[in-house]
């Protein structure tokens, strides 16, 4: 037999090749016939639908694209035709050519208003009142809109803006505690659930001042005479990217005053000048101001370390020779926590609490004067400690709460001693008044007396998170003693108080509502019962 390896004879092999050429011939001729047959010169009919019209068309034309150049009809950006544009023509197709527009609609609809009702002591119990009315809000909305040969196939809101917010109802449900009136002493102010109050005359007299509940609680200072308040709320929605808090200020002795706007933001401190009598359209009196603005991270916000001082109009909030006393500094490593300041009472210096020491500075020339230095408090989180500075009635001394040193040598910043220290205001001498009192224990003098008062930690060596106890001692340190709360009571978690004018009675917030506490024999009167009290200023 013969082998497979063998040639095959030059006859065969070209037997081969001629039938395989002969195989891609014919293949080669069925395709021309194909396209001949979709080619036919003969023409084709077919249906085209477009623009509200059907017509029957022959054409001998190849492409769907074809017959719309024939037909002279363009399409448009957005329209389409079925079955596509290179699709061979075929005979009895119907072509489909869809007009595609999109419009944009206007509409405005209404946004209901939300109620909301308020406890409050100055109305009697079992009574309501409408403070605020509601008011429905307008928004607009913008659609997109599609159709297809006048008929709408797609609706798609593209934009929503509110032109008007609703504004909330308020209904005040009345909340006056049925106890004997309390006689007042110049004038109350304080914070409740982010609105400011003010009691005059008795106690009964607590009068709302804002209704918003956005006070920020930075700045809450009355002014000498207690006639005006300044105070910090947060800034509105639209400001927000750009504002830390706006700040504001009310006239207290008119009754239905509304608060005006100053013409500063982003204040991290501000206090009115001692002993002065405010004029509401002129600019008498002045006030220091800190300022910082907008960071990103906790806390959100950075101190610029400066400080102003100016006239303020408060019937417009215009500032009135306007001066910078310090200019703005990094402040070292804790510097972007701002520094607490208390005026002098001659007007002339302003003592500071920063983060690693206390000092004075000249209110007319900036010089600075260090009075104490510490190592800061490592916090281990996005807040930082500085002590509270108060002046002595005659200002001579300054009195507050320094860092302590270690005490079983662990690092300088994380000392948990804190001690009470009284400092002359010209640097002269120092002199510690009691040890280990905590952080939080914020010492000040009482106005027209001998006293001091303190707040002492119960537990002195977890201060930051201690409850305290309120006490009172003379400027030596001596015949010290406890006045509220009773031993038996849990103790004051925000040691928040001020001094009444002539310094007989102290108003202290005690489990977020406000008691007057007499320093004689610690006796109290609850004024609030609302809760929600953060703050509290008397003058």
């Amino acid at each position: 037999m013969p082998s497979s390896d063998l040639p095959l004879p030059h006859a065969v092999a070209d037997g081969i090749i001629v039938s395989m050429t002969t195989r891609w011939g014919c293949l080669f001729l069925f395709l021309c016939c194909l396209v001949a047959c979709a080619l036919d010169t003969d023409g084709r009919t077919l249906t085209l639908v477009a623009d509200g019209e059907t017509r029957e068309i022959t054409t001998e034309v190849v492409t769907v694209g074809d017959v719309l150049v024939e037909a002279d009809i363009t399409l448009g950006p957005e329209d389409w035709v079925a079955p596509a544009e290179p699709t061979i023509v075929r005979e009895g197709m119907i072509i489909r050519v869809v007009r595609v527009e999109t419009r944009t609609e206007l509409e405005r609809s209404q946004l209901p208003f939300d109620r909301r009702t308020v406890r409050d002591p100055s109305i009697p119990r079992g009574d309501t009142r409408l403070l605020e009315p509601g008011r429905t809000g307008l928004e607009e909305l913008t659609y997109q809109i599609t159709s297809e040969d006048g008929v709408d196939v797609d609706r798609r809101l593209v934009r929503q803006v509110t032109v008007e917010e609703p504004r909330t109802e308020i209904i005040l449900i009345g909340a006056r505690r049925d106890e004997k009136p309390i006689a007042i002493t110049g004038t109350v102010a304080y914070i409740a659930n982010g609105n400011a109050w003010v009691i005059r005359t008795t106690s009964i007299n607590q009068r709302r001042l804002t209704h918003e509940g956005d006070l920020d609680g930075r700045v809450f200072t009355l002014s000498a005479d207690g006639s005006h308040l300044l105070f910090t709320r947060a800034p509105p929605e639209t400001e927000q990217d750009r504002s830390i808090n706006t700040i504001w200020v009310v006239d207290i002795s008119l009754a239905a005053a509304e608060p005006v706007r100053v013409e500063i933001d982003n204040v991290l401190w501000a206090g009115w000048e001692p002993n002065c009598t405010v004029e509401p359209a002129g600019s008498r009196c002045r006030i220091a101001f800190s300022t910082g603005s907008k960071a990103r991270g906790n806390p959100g916000w950075q101190a610029h370390n400066d400080l102003w001082i100016a006239r303020l109009r408060p019937a417009t909030g215009e500032l009135v020779a306007q001066r910078e006393v310090l200019e703005p500094s990094s402040g070292g490593s804790y510097g972007w926590w701002p520094a607490t300041y208390a005026w002098s009472p001659d007007g002339q210096r302003l003592a500071y609490g920063q983060a690693d020491g206390v000092g004075v500075v000249r209110a007319d020339s900036g010089q600075e004067l260090s009075l104490a230095s510490f190592a800061p408090f490592r916090t281990y989180g996005p807040w930082v400690w500085t002590p509270s500075v108060d002046w002595s009635p005659e200002g001579q001394f300054v009195v507050t709460t320094l860092h302590g040193p270690a005490l079983s040598g662990e690092p300088a910043e994380d000392s948990p001693v804190f001690d009470l220290w009284v400092l002359a205001a010209d640097g002269t001498v120092s002199a510690m008044l009691s040890q280990e009192v905590g952080m939080w224990s914020a010492p000040s003098y009482a106005p027209e007396t001998e006293g001091i008062a303190f707040a002492r930690a119960r537990n002195p060596y977890a201060s930051h998170t201690s409850s305290y106890d309120l006490y009172v001692m003379d400027r030596d340190g001596s015949d010290r003693q406890v006045i509220f709360p009773a031993a038996d009571e849990p103790g004051l978690m925000s040691p928040i108080r001020a001094w009444e004018p002539g310094g007989q009675r102290l108003g202290v917030i005690y489990q977020e509502n406000l008691y007057l506490v007499r320093v004689l024999d610690g006796e109290c009167h609850q004024l609030t019962d609302q809760g929600g009290v953060t703050t509290v200023e008397w003058r």
